[in-house]
């Protein structure tokens, strides 16, 4: 980017399955994040030029579908700034990041906050108030994650996937998947990592290896939700979701309150007391196209962008964290990035090269699938472990050395690649 804007300030919560109220996630994640900053909540609200609040669930949990953030933040003794309500399925945090960088090089203001939220579990003590949302509760989960599909073509999608799938195999789907309450994005996961299992060779081995290093990263994470070492061995015994994707290799529901500040670079100058500022190299939002299965993928044409609008290249990234909602995102989106070829990215992942210590860390914070993967507020979850990392305080898991990092954040399905997809790339100023 010709202009230089930076991240001075980020906080998150520890992601659970019951994170808390609205008010009360998001008050710890920005208190933490002003304080990184070097702002006092009480007394520096104002110098927030704009605030970008991005959810996806919480128009179903509590039937507040529109002007979300300013109900929550007014709450919060945030009021007159700007205030934009951002969604865009699991790419919302990086959507709400995206938008205050743009406000920042747009000159509209000096200093902005994104924040992503989400609760995936209504307030128990709240549901007599909404009966619609009570008797909808069994259904609320798969709503959710059906929520960023094409509603009327759900049919459609479900067939699709379940087509591929026999076809890969060569046996009924029944005879491939336990059934149940899944998330529609698991069989959309399973079909891709078949195909890429069918045309290059990756095995279900490397997928449960590559499952079994993430699960170990997230042991040192003291704000991941889940904190379990585990063995590959383990990870291929457990529980069949859809093949070939057993129970430890998909992301689990959670909830999670994560933020970032950035300002200019005026206001840095005009601030020289803040500590380890972070330059944003780039700041990519892009949307998904109609292709064949095969054609390059939308975090390919992402990747490209980020690395032409950072004049960089994958050499350069010393810390990756990619969206792995299954394990098989890791395999898929580390050789779409260009930091490996396609046909070499099972061995690759799988061999140490992505571990702590390896060659090219990633999702050192335990990914989606360990740390948690709370909707909306997942890109910048993603962004606080590149924060902590590139700064040198992520502690047990630090990669040593750690100068430039990237993340990957795609929301959504359409078609046969995700709706929405978010990159940054940050630097150690």
């Amino acid at each position: 980017m010709k202009e230089k804007v930076y991240i001075i300030g980020v906080g998150m919560i520890p992601i659970s399955k019951m994170a808390g109220s609205y008010e009360s996630m998001c008050a710890a994640a920005i208190s933490e994040a002003m304080e990184d900053a070097g702002l006092s909540y009480e007394g520096d609200k104002d110098a927030i030029g704009g605030i970008w609040y991005g959810s996806c669930v919480q128009g179903m949990l509590t039937s507040q579908h529109c002007v979300r953030g300013q109900v929550i933040l007014r709450r919060l003794k945030f009021e007159k700034m700007p205030i934009v309500n951002v969604e865009n399925a699991c790419a919302t945090a990086t959507t709400a990041l995206n938008q205050a960088v743009n406000h920042i090089l747009a000159g509209v203001s000096d200093v902005g906050l994104a924040i992503g939220i989400e609760k995936m579990f209504p307030d128990l003590d709240n549901l007599d108030k909404f009966p619609e949302i009570k008797a909808a509760l069994p259904f609320m989960g798969l709503s959710a994650f059906w929520a960023g599909c094409e509603q009327d073509r759900k049919e459609f999608y479900i067939e699709h996937w379940r087509h591929q799938k026999s076809e890969l195999l060569g046996i009924p789907f029944e005879e491939t998947t336990v059934g149940g309450d899944r998330s529609p994005f698991m069989d959309y996961y399973a079909v891709k990592a078949l195909q890429g299992m069918k045309k290059y060779g990756y095995t279900q081995e490397q997928l449960a290896r590559i499952c079994a290093k993430t699960h170990h990263h997230s042991t040192m994470n003291p704000k991941a939700q889940y904190q379990k070492d585990m063995t590959w061995e383990e990870v291929m015994a457990d529980k069949l979701v859809t093949y070939p994707l057993t129970r430890p290799m998909c992301a689990p529901t959670g909830e999670g309150c994560a933020t970032a500040i950035v300002c200019s670079e005026k206001y840095l100058k005009e601030h020289p007391d803040i500590k380890d500022p972070l330059l944003i190299r780039a700041s990519v939002l892009i949307s998904g196209r109609d292709r064949g299965d095969y054609d390059q993928d939308i975090s390919g044409r992402g990747a490209e962008i980020a690395f032409r609008q950072a004049g960089l290249t994958p050499v350069d990234i010393d810390i990756l964290e990619v969206h792995d909602a299954t394990t098989f995102g890791e395999i898929y989106q580390t050789a779409q990035a260009g930091f490996c070829k396609p046909e070499h990215a099972g061995v690759y992942c799988s061999s140490g090269a992505t571990s702590l210590g390896g060659e090219l860390p990633t999702n050192v914070s335990g990914g989606l699938i360990s740390r948690g993967h709370p909707v909306g507020c997942t890109g910048l979850a993603q962004v606080y472990e590149l924060a902590l990392q590139l700064r040198g305080r992520a502690g047990q898991r630090q990669v040593k050395g750690a100068k430039i990092g990237m993340h990957i954040n795609g929301g959504g399905v359409v078609g046969v690649e995700e709706a929405s997809l978010g990159i940054d790339i940050l630097e150690k100023a």
